[in-house]
Order: structure tokens, then sequence, then C-alpha cells
């Protein structure tokens, strides 16, 4: 194109005449403009169309998690709704008392996790003192374990959650069990010493899920010698993401259409089917007080990306790893400086996905190091950020192991 361009202007230098090399610059301008915006929007249409026909993450399936005191959840809000705990994983965990939420960094997290402390306990029976161990919040982790078995049951590509909150909200627990099992707690005070100024209590989490229960269009149709149920439920609004929760029924599918999802189940016919629905977000119409901002698992998938779905990962470079981890939004808060082999990390890494059983022939991994620097160093949750991009590292390959440096 360069040598074309070099070309055409030794051309029009040598007309002499100023009227004809002003007509022939327009000409050749326009003509050669008009060309390179025909070819400019063909391959657009080229690429858009290769981009629909791969199978690539639905930006209408991404996930939104905040925090907030329970009190300053909105009721009216469309978009964020409050993550229902378990009350039963709650209640089979002896001498569980509360949760409440710790605002400092992982390592300090970690440090309080590792000791014992003294608590007072305000009840309906009385007053306790007893000694409590701080663990995460296992009805939470639960409900993110559900939420995944849904993505996975639907067959839709997800492969975990970025919700650092999740790792600060700790539960009580009494070691001593004074408290009785029947009392109804009021206030936990924990005694954490430097730590101390940083809990706070009656703190949930919030996500932009919501479920409800439909009546759906049924029909008896067959498939080879076998005959299944077809479910249809019309979708009021096509860009909202639908998971079927069918609970009993192992071997169904979903197809989603402009303006429906069908669900096929092989043994039963449901009369009633309740649907888990990942909303839009639309902070102006919310009045949720969340605490610290939003975070999302959201990806800014590319053209690159969408052809990396189908090239399978036999080599690991430092390139591929910055590519995918580019590809999420949280990573802008962090710059790449190294990538190493057989390097150990400085703390132990959550484990994001407890969830996602991950089997291999290989008896020993080689580690691969991700060096990640941290744009904002007060930031709290910088940590399981950075764990939050390793798990999905680790989710694309089996013969390594990841880990991370946070510098």
């Amino acid at each position: 194109m360069e040598q074309i361009k070099e070309l055409l202007k030794s051309r029009i230098a040598q007309v002499h005449d100023p009227v004809q090399k002003i007509l022939l610059q327009d000409v050749l301008v326009d003509v050669f403009g008009e060309l390179l915006g025909y070819s400019e929007a063909c391959f657009a249409h080229l690429e858009k169309k290769l981009d629909e026909e791969m199978q690539t993450p639905d930006d209408s399936y991404t996930i939104y998690t905040g925090v907030c005191k329970k009190d300053g959840v909105d009721d009216a809000s469309r978009s964020l709704f409050e993550i229902q705990k378990d009350e039963k994983e709650e209640a089979h965990v002896q001498g569980y008392l509360g949760t409440v939420f710790l605002a400092c960094d992982y390592p300090a997290v970690r440090h309080c996790i590792a000791e014992s402390h003294r608590a007072r306990i305000e009840t309906d029976m009385g007053d306790y003192e007893t000694t409590v161990r701080l663990g995460y919040c296992s009805a939470y982790l639960k409900k993110f374990e559900w939420l995944y078995q849904q993505f996975w049951t639907n067959q839709k590509p997800w492969h975990t959650i970025n919700c650092p909150f999740a790792y600060k909200l700790l539960d009580v627990i009494d070691e001593q069990r004074c408290v009785p099992q029947e009392a109804i707690v009021a206030r936990v005070e924990v005694d954490l010493g430097e730590f101390s100024e940083y809990v706070e209590n009656d703190m949930v989490l919030v996500w932009n899920l919501s479920q409800e229960i439909y009546r759906p269009q049924i029909e008896l149709a067959a498939a080879g010698n076998a005959a299944y149920y077809m479910h249809r439920i019309p979708l009021p609004d096509s860009a909202v993401g639908c998971l079927a929760l069918t609970e009993g029924e192992e071997v169904f599918s979903t197809v989603v259409t402009k303006d429906s999802i069908c669900i096929r189940t092989q043994t039963e016919k449901y009369k009633n089917i309740e649907l888990a629905k990942i909303e839009r977000m639309d902070m102006q119409k919310d009045h949720t007080a969340l605490r610290f901002p939003l975070q999302t698992n959201r990806r800014r998938i590319r053209h690159a990306d969408r052809q990396a779905y189908a090239q399978p990962r036999y080599l690991w470079t430092r390139g591929e790893a910055e590519r995918i981890l580019r590809s999420y939004e949280v990573f802008s808060e962090f710059e790449l400086e190294e990538l190493c082999i057989d390097r150990p990390g400085e703390l132990d890494a959550i484990d994001m996905n407890p969830f996602v059983k991950v089997h291999s022939f290989l008896k020993k991994k080689r580690k691969l190091a991700v060096v990640l620097h941290a744009k904002d160093q007060t930031d709290i949750f910088r940590y399981e950020k950075m764990f939050f991009l390793l798990a999905e590292l680790q989710l694309c390959t089996q013969e390594y192991e990841w880990t991370g440096i946070m510098r």
C-alpha cells in the first residue's frame, strides 16, 4: 500500500498544470477513500459473521457482585438482589454464631483465620464470653457452587465468579460451645486486636441474579426411538440470560431464541419451571447502598479471543497468558510484570473454585507463577482479584499449576 501511495505521488508530481493537479488529487482521494471504506465494511461484516458462528461466552450471562448492609438492599431494584444463603447449611455447622465482614486485605484475613479470638455474644438468653475461630462463609461458597452447577447443567460456558467480598465474610464458630444452640444471637463482638476496627456486622452479598417461576407451553416430540417433553417459555427481554432450574432432572437441554427459551426433558413433564435470570445492570434505577464498587467476571471478547477459543493450547507463552488476562475487565487494575516457571508464590492462593474438579494423570505439575503489580496498593481486594484471574488461567489447562505473586 505504501509503495502504491508513493507511485501516485510521483505521477501527480509530473503534472504541471495546477488545475489538473488539484482535480487529479481530489479524484484519487475520493476513489481510494471509497475503496478503503468498502473494504473495511466487508471485513467488518465477515468478522461479525464469523463471530456469530463461533460459540463464545455470552455477555448476557455476566455476573455482577457487591456487598452492602442488610438494610441497604433496594427492595425495588431490578438489577441487584440479595444472595439468599442456605439456612440449613448454617444450621449444620456446630457452634455457628453469625457472620462478620472484615474490611482489610488478604494477609490480614489469613492472620485472623489462623488464630483463635475472644468474643462477647449477646443473645435472648443472656450474654456469653467464649473463644471463637473464623472461617470463610460456607453458606455463600455453597451458593456459588450451586450457581456453577446450574451453568454446567444448562451447558453454558462459564468458569468462575469474581466476588472478592465473599472472602472477607467470615463465619464465627464457638470453639468452647458456650452459647446454647437454641439461643437467638443478637450481636457478636470479636476481639481481633489491631484489626478490630475493620470488623463490620450485618453485611450481605448481592448479585444480578433473580429467580422466577413460569408455566411453560408443553409439547411432546420424538427424537429417534425416544420421546421427550419440550417446555417453551416466552421471554419478554431477549437480552437477559436464563438458566433452567429443573430439580431432579439430570439430563436436559436448553435452547434460547430471540423471544423464548425451550427446555427439553426426557423423564418428567413440568407444569411449572423455575428460571434463574441474569439481569442487565442499570445503576440509575438501582438504589442499593453498596459498600464497595461492584465486581464482575465480564470479558471484552475481541476477534483474536474468539479465534483462540477454537485453537488447542498445547504451548503456553507470556503472550497467550497476557491475552487471556487482558480479556477480563478486572485486569485493568494490574500490570503483568513477569511470567516464570517453577517459582512458588508468596502466599497460599484462595481456592476460588472449590467445586471445580480438575483431574489429571500427571503426578507432578510444573508451577507457573504470574507476577502482578496492583496499580492501587490500597485496594484491600487486590489479592482476591488476582486469585480470580489465576483461577481462570488454571481452568484453561491441567498440565500446569498456576500461582501468583503480588508486587
